[in-house]
């Protein structure tokens, strides 16, 4: 594409509507093709794309939707129980069903995932029970994070899940390391790491990129492009055309994919993952949207239009899988409905078992800093217990 006209599709890619009434904002997905943006099945679910179907059964596409619509149901109940003052804090994941999961189920269990905050799929396509889960979000002692972290902010090595830490983008050079040292090791496992468009303005994302360039260790990054680094829009975070491109300043093969297109997800990630060993790393921009707010403490309306968000509704990952799904014979109203209400009771159970759990006592939250306890870590739990006794 030559330069003019990148400039001019990235600038029409970034409309808003005007505070004059302007032309309305439009979804990039629209014009998948011109952007660059690769792609299986359009808003309505059909094959035009420029990427082959994934060659998945019957069951596994089922299987996939049915992944994406608990993902959602997940996030539904756990918004609710936000706002009703049982879980302290959600990170909501309303419409970026389709990366995690896609991308997850193009890795193989024995490979690793280093997770962000708005993929419970992964933790479930990975094994992990659905109680697990909701124990985490309610601060539970009997998880394996022991009830220390945020809500959403999950992970598990022993399904090879490493859990994000609050600093955005902080963890993807330890992807980068842990990739490299499998290299080293000359054993076959791959890594896979999430992370927002956000994390592209930190230090320690060209830090990884550089390091990748050079030592093509193999992992797949993913940067999920949900069109706002919080209330900070793309054309504000970078004035390069795409984040994808950034890999062309450090040697990475990189490429853009409509992140809610579920089939083109896969696609394109299991093919980065298969080439790994002689290719290195892939950079995957994955183009999507956050349909709801950044986390429970933000206001969307304040920084984004209305008319932004429902340019984006009819590219749902959601709809598009269950219309592709129809028009082969696989799904009807029946069938949905029949999977929401599964979903429902699968949550009510592991809600009510979750909340039976106990809280971790405080003093632990002093416990696994270092192998052995340091005398300053033990005069803070002294005070600490000092201080709980005297109320």
């Amino acid at each position: 594409m030559a330069k003019g006209k990148a400039s001019q599709a990235k600038a029409a890619g970034k409309k808003t509507k005007s505070i004059d009434g302007g032309p309305p904002p439009s979804c990039p997905l629209a014009r998948a093709q011109e952007l660059n943006i690769r792609q299986v099945i359009d808003a309505e679910g059909n094959l035009v794309g420029d990427l082959p179907e994934p060659d998945f059964s019957d069951d596994q596409l089922r299987s996939h939707y049915e992944m994406m619509v608990l993902v959602r149901a997940i996030d539904d109940r756990g918004w609710t129980l936000q706002r009703s003052g049982r879980v302290e804090f959600w990170i909501p994941h309303r419409g970026l069903e389709a990366v995690h999961t896609s991308a997850t189920l193009a890795f193989d269990n024995d490979d690793w995932v280093f997770l962000g905050y708005r993929h419970p799929g992964t933790m479930l396509m990975r094994g992990v029970p659905l109680l697990q889960l909701f124990a985490q979000f309610f601060g539970r002692a009997d998880e394996p994070l022991k009830g220390r972290r945020l809500p959403t902010l999950m992970g598990d090595r022993r399904a090879n899940i490493v859990p994000m830490t609050t600093q955005v983008g902080s963890y993807v050079p330890h992807a980068c390391g842990a990739a490299w040292a499998a290299k080293i090791k000359g054993d076959k496992t791959r890594f896979l790491t999430f992370f927002g468009d956000g994390s592209t303005s930190r230090g320690e994302f060209h830090s990884a990129m550089n390091f990748a360039g050079v030592h093509k260790p193999p992992i797949v990054f993913i940067c999920e492009n949900n069109g706002w680094a919080v209330t900070t829009p793309t054309s504000l975070q970078t004035a390069s055309e795409t984040f994808a491109e950034k890999g062309d300043a450090y040697g990475i093969r990189n490429l853009r994919v409509d992140g809610n297109d579920p089939l083109a997800v896969y696609a394109v990630t299991r093919e980065a993952r298969d080439m790994a060993p002689d290719e290195g790393a892939t950079l995957i921009e994955a183009v999507t949207y956050r349909m709801g707010y950044h986390t429970t403490s933000d206001n969307p309306d304040l920084y984004r239009t209305r008319e932004e968000v429902a340019a984006w509704e009819p590219w749902c990952p959601l709809i598009r899988m269950r219309k592709y799904l129809e028009k082969r014979g696989l799904w009807d109203d029946a069938s949905e409905a029949g999977l929401w209400a599964r979903c429902k009771a699968d949550i009510d159970a592991a809600v009510k078992g979750a909340e039976a759990m106990p809280f971790p006592d405080p003093s632990t939250m002093f416990d696994d800093t270092f192998a052995e306890p340091t005398w300053m870590l033990e005069e803070q739990r002294r005070q600490l217990l000092e201080e709980l006794e005297s109320r």
